[in-house]
């Protein structure tokens, strides 16, 4: 196995430095779906015995990131299309949750801070850079949910957009390359600054019902040209 363990802050246990390093790893795709994990070789980095291993193995089972066969093999969890899209449904729900949870926490600065993020998804849609403009859609979304007031609610959040991200690292997946996802997903982040610098959570709810999953519903309407300040 060529994966090594990065420097963490000391926490509690060893068990959570193992359960931290072996999380990071799957997320930042060093180590891959399907990978199998030896418990040995892995107590032999960490010079420890089995014991804090097995248990970080357990608690990312648990939270489906590994799978522990019946035949005591453990595995870095695979996961496909369909279930993508059942990830993709509980973000939906949760979103809603955390919008309204948000909105009421949400400054000025704060409706500012996310115009500009908006005006900078404007730049990336009309240059055509999907990564960037993939990577600055999530950050809009993390953001907002960043103000949600709930630590569980934002953890369980990153964590789901984490396993969606493997699936697309996995299959080598560019959502926004297809032009009219782009466009709905571009056109849906214009009408959500526009409802959230109204307050308009009703109006909100019904928008997101139907924003996630642009990589699976792709025959939409063009989208407008320049950034929120445009529709104002």
């Amino acid at each position: 196995m060529d994966w090594k363990p990065n420097a963490f802050q000391v926490p509690a246990t060893l068990s959570q430095t193992i359960y931290q390093s072996l999380k990071k790893a799957i997320i930042d795709g060093e180590l891959k779906p399907g990978q199998r994990l030896q418990e040995k070789e892995i107590a032999a980095l960490y010079n420890t015995s089995s014991t804090p291993v097995r248990e970080a193995f357990f608690r990312l089972a648990a939270e489906k990131y590994l799978v522990i066969s019946a035949r005591k093999e453990v595995l870095v969890q695979d996961t496909s299309q369909e279930e993508v899209r059942e990830l993709y449904e509980i973000v939906r729900a949760l979103d809603i949750l955390a919008l309204r949870k948000s909105l009421v926490r949400m400054g000025d600065a704060d409706v500012e801070e996310l115009r500009a993020m908006t005006d900078e998804l404007g730049r990336l849609y009309s240059a055509g850079g999907h990564q960037g403009y993939l990577d600055q859609n999530l950050r809009i979304h993390d953001r907002i949910w960043s103000h949600c007031g709930s630590a569980s609610l934002y953890r369980t959040l990153s964590d789901l957009m984490a396993k969606i991200a493997i699936y697309r690292r996995k299959v080598d997946f560019a959502p926004f390359s297809d032009p009219p996802a782009l466009e709905k997903s571009y056109r849906d982040h214009c009408e959500i600054f526009r409802l959230v610098e109204r307050r308009d959570i009703d109006a909100l709810e019904r928008l997101i019902e139907a924003h996630w999953g642009e990589e699976f519903s792709i025959d939409t309407p063009p989208a407008p040209k320049r950034g929120p300040d445009a529709r104002r």
